[in-house]
């Protein structure tokens, strides 16, 4: 029989997303777990078997929440062109809050992790293909005659575009020019989501 959680989940895993996002897997100690959460070594432990367990749940947690930072901007007023303009600057907008900028904790974790672990390899995947059927969903209803070929290809093009302006953040982490960079993105995609 598996032991009561002493403590919140929810709190814990809410706190462990930043320590993993800022620092990676390998650069984030058990010791920075606890003394951030304020959860001892041994309950973590006891939850989660392992370092690596927990931050499954985290990752797989903070996938979760991209995922519906996709889906709130495709739910959006106006047109599909003002549905992905505001989903590129809701990214730009969380890049400025962590100032230098984390990226994004889903990519650097598959360059960190994906080649030994196939968990962190499948769940960016199905994340990926997450997003894209959320965006392939909203251009179906704003093009119902458009090729279902073409709706995927350019839902991919969309979701690629979104975590280039989370990389770009690593290198260009001036919320003005990453804006910019977003817009530019946008623009070059308008004429294709207006079709």
């Amino acid at each position: 029989m598996a032991r009561r959680r002493e403590f919140d989940e929810d709190a814990l895993l809410e706190m462990c997303i930043p320590l993993f996002w800022e620092k990676g897997f390998q650069g984030t100690s058990m010791t920075d777990v606890a003394v951030a959460t304020g959860v001892g070594n041994g309950s973590i432990y006891a939850a989660y078997g392992s370092k690596a367990g927990l931050f499954l749940v985290v990752l797989e947690r903070y996938c979760a929440t991209r995922v519906e930072l996709v889906r709130v901007a495709m739910r959006g007023e106006g047109s599909t062109v003002d549905a992905v303009r505001g989903f590129f600057e809701t990214i730009v907008d969380d890049c400025a809050r962590h100032r230098p900028s984390w990226g994004c904790l889903m990519l650097t974790s598959m360059a960190e992790l994906g080649r030994q672990w196939p968990e962190v390899a499948d769940l960016t995947l199905r994340t990926v293909r997450e997003m894209q059927d959320v965006v392939i969903e909203r251009l179906r209803r704003a093009s119902p005659h458009e090729s279902a070929s073409s709706r995927r290809d350019l839902a991919a093009t969309i979701v690629l575009a979104s975590q280039a302006i989370l990389q770009a953040s690593l290198l260009e982490p001036e919320p003005v020019r990453l804006r910019r960079f977003a817009l530019s993105s946008v623009e070059r995609l308008a004429p294709r989501l207006a079709a």
